[in-house]
């Protein structure tokens, strides 16, 4: 069986909202583990494409930053991450269901998320989904389902780490770096994938965020039990094998430049990170317009979070929060 998964980010570089690492840990169980990446774009072919246009009806599966359109906005995306999570197993009907399917359990203790993300009476968690109707959302499933099937194309695992802003900057203060503070959670699905699949000896493609090429002793401290062997590090490729002889896992680590042009699983990542992240700011969103129905709401990222902050700072207090709480460490 031939375990093929991919890890990303969404929300690295934002002033407000969370951090979110994705994964995505797909099978095809009759092809050998020692072939090379398949093209899961090709084998699944008559439900998914690549691009928006020309899609006729199928679903756009790649980086999200390319599919995420204004006029649009999360549809595609949301498309496409949960039609591909109904082959895990996964049909959320809200977003804190959703949270739950992705491994996400601090929102289990409703006192220990961030005030905006919390649920009350009049602002319980939002019905998934979101941008879509819940008849074409069927369709979808039913069509990749099918297609699914009979290219034996399997979804093992869809996860997403989600860092919320306290946790975020707690991180960032210790490690005084942003990179170290993902890697640790790039880590955790690492990990994961190991304890889960190592001895099916999977592929793993990462994003590389990073200038970093070097990353054998970052998998040492994460794999102290495993003999990391460097297949390449270059520019845009740092590859590594990693093995224990005694419980006879392995597993293949790839960290790439633009990783998710070429691994599905790496743009279905991507895709879980950023739809993570986004239903989690109309939530950030949807409780500032509580309070203050005329502000306009914000994707967080630089330019337009400070706009936001310099908008609500005066007003904070009225509500309780500080500007700290609410900021990320830039």
């Amino acid at each position: 069986m031939y375990v093929y998964a991919g890890i990303d980010e969404a929300g690295y570089g934002p002033l407000l909202g969370p951090l979110l690492v994705g994964r995505c840990v797909m099978a095809i169980p009759d092809l050998d583990a020692t072939a090379k990446p398949p093209d899961l774009w090709d084998m699944l072919s008559k439900a998914v494409c690549r691009t928006l246009t020309g899609r006729q009806g199928r679903i756009a599966v790649n980086d999200s930053k390319k599919i995420h359109t204004p006029s649009s906005g999360i549809a595609h995306i949301e498309r496409g991450v949960l039609a591909f999570a109904a082959l895990a197993g996964h049909q959320p009907a809200t977003l804190d269901q959703w949270l739950t399917c992705a491994g996400e359990k601090r929102h289990v203790e409703d006192a220990s998320l961030p005030r905006w993300y919390q649920p009350c009476d009049d602002h319980p968690w939002n019905p998934l989904p979101h941008a879509l109707d819940a008849g074409e959302l069927a369709v979808c499933r039913g069509s990749l389902r099918t297609c699914a099937q009979k290219a034996g194309v399997q979804v093992l695992d869809m996860s997403a780490a989600v860092v919320f802003e306290d946790q975020f900057n707690q991180m960032v203060s210790v490690t005084r770096s942003k990179a170290a503070t993902s890697f640790t959670f790039v880590a955790r699905h690492l990990r994961a994938i190991w304890d889960q699949h190592g001895r099916h000896h999977p592929h793993v493609a990462v994003d590389r965020q990073s200038g970093r090429s070097h990353y054998r002793e970052l998998l040492a401290t994460s794999f102290p039990e495993a003999f990391i062997t460097i297949l390449a590090e270059t520019e845009t490729a740092s590859a590594y094998l990693l093995e224990d002889a005694d419980t006879g896992r392995s597993m293949n680590v790839a960290f790439l430049v633009e990783g998710e042009q070429r691994h599905m699983p790496v743009a279905l990542a991507s895709m879980i990170s950023k739809y993570t992240r986004e239903m989690l700011m109309v939530r950030f969103n949807q409780f500032f317009n509580r309070h203050w129905p005329e502000l306009k709401p914000t994707a967080g990222y630089a330019t337009d979070g400070r706009r936001f902050i310099n908008e609500i700072a005066p007003r904070l207090h009225e509500i309780g929060l500080t500007q700290m709480e609410l900021c990320r460490i830039a």
